[in-house]
C-alpha cells in the first residue's frame, strides 16, 4: 500500500455500498470476523460520506476510496502551496 496526499478539486459524495470492505468468509480476503462492509451497513459507519472541495486527504491510489472519489476529482498535494499554517492554533 502506497499512500499519497491529494487535494479534492470538487465536492464528491460517496454513497453507502460503493466502497465494500472484506467480510469474514469471503475467499482470499482475510477479513476479520464482524468487520462488515458498507453494502450491508446501510449507511452506518463512514459511508455515505461527502468529501469537500479543497480538503487535503491521504489515500492509497490503488484503493477503493480513491476509485470511488475518482482521479479526476483529485490533484497531487503540493508542499508549500497547499500548507495552511495553522500550527499555532493548537498546543
Amino acid at each position: 500500500m502506497a499512500l499519497n496526499k491529494y487535494v479534492l478539486t470538487a465536492t464528491v459524495t460517496v454513497a453507502a455500498g460503493t466502497v465494500a470492505t472484506p467480510v469474514a468468509g469471503e475467499p482470499g480476503t482475510g477479513g476479520a470476523a464482524g468487520f462488515g462492509n458498507t453494502a450491508t451497513s446501510a449507511g452506518i459507519g463512514y459511508f455515505p460520506q461527502t468529501f469537500v472541495k479543497g480538503t487535503a486527504i491521504v489515500l492509497d491510489p490503488a484503493g477503493a476510496v480513491f476509485a470511488a472519489i475518482g482521479a479526476g476529482n483529485l490533484r497531487a498535494y503540493t508542499q508549500g502551496t497547499d500548507d495552511v499554517g495553522h500550527g499555532a492554533l493548537a498546543n
